[in-house]
């Protein structure tokens, strides 16, 4: 299950998830393929990279893709599944690496339902805290 954990800069962090040391995108693209038994080579061919693009995205230099189907490219290389915790994070951390708002899944999500944004909206107005967010969230898991 998805659960968020707020910290002090608003932003939050997966609670529960494997890999929570990566702290950036680079490190968790690298901490995921030494789990999956890739080297640097091997993974780079099977997820579509040159080896140097690969190796510059590991340590920082190289920002990540955020095109949605080269994530889940690089999430199904790694063996992550979709609607897993893991995989929630790599796009998360591809998006906090550009300072983007939204995680490329979510802004497609939220681009193809116009509901989101009153959903949103009524939320604001509401002044949910983290913990009603949290609480909404789990609603959602169990109902539908």
């Amino acid at each position: 299950m998805y659960t968020y954990n707020a910290t002090r800069g608003g932003a939050g962090e997966l609670k529960g998830g494997a890999h929570m040391a990566a702290r950036t995108f680079g490190q968790y693209v690298r901490e995921s393929r030494l789990r999956a038994g890739y080297g640097l080579r091997r993974f780079a061919m099977t997820s579509g990279f040159k080896p140097s693009n690969l190796s510059n995205i590991e340590q920082g230099k190289l920002a990540p893709p955020q095109d949605p189907d080269r994530l889940a490219q690089i999430a199904d290389a790694l063996g992550l599944l979709v609607a897993s915790q893991e995989r929630q994070r790599l796009f998360d951390l591809a998006a906090k690496a550009r300072n983007l708002a939204l995680p490329a899944d979510v802004e497609g999500y939220v681009r193809r339902h116009k509901a989101i944004p009153v959903l949103l909206r009524t939320a604001q107005a509401r002044k949910l805290t983290d913990r009603q967010f949290r609480d909404l969230t789990d609603y959602i898991n169990r109902s539908f």
